[in-house]
């Protein structure tokens, strides 16, 4: 079984963003060529569906995220690396 790296890290730009705006997630040190799971809390601690997202051939991913039809407020969100069941750090963005 394929295992990580490095411990899975998010980092996601920027950090403030008008409701409509995009916001970038990236991720690294995932296990390379497999799926991981995107977990993204609403502002009131409810939690949207998870996405799952495929890493490349380096253990990375990008994804955009659309605020258009979010709700205003911060947000968190970390990814857990399926194959090795590993969570990656937590991250925050407000939508204003």
């Amino acid at each position: 079984m394929p295992v990580a790296q490095a411990k899975p890290r998010i980092n996601v730009t920027p950090t403030h963003v008008e409701s409509g705006g995009a916001v970038y997630l990236l991720g690294t040190g995932f296990t390379p060529n497999r799926t991981v799971m995107s977990h993204l809390i609403r502002p009131d601690g409810s939690e949207y569906n998870p996405l799952r997202l495929r890493t490349d051939d380096r253990g990375e991913f990008s994804h955009k995220i659309d605020t258009t039809m979010v709700d205003l407020g911060t947000f968190q969100l970390w990814v857990e690396d399926e194959a090795s069941r590993t969570a990656s750090n937590r991250m925050q963005f407000t939508v204003e």
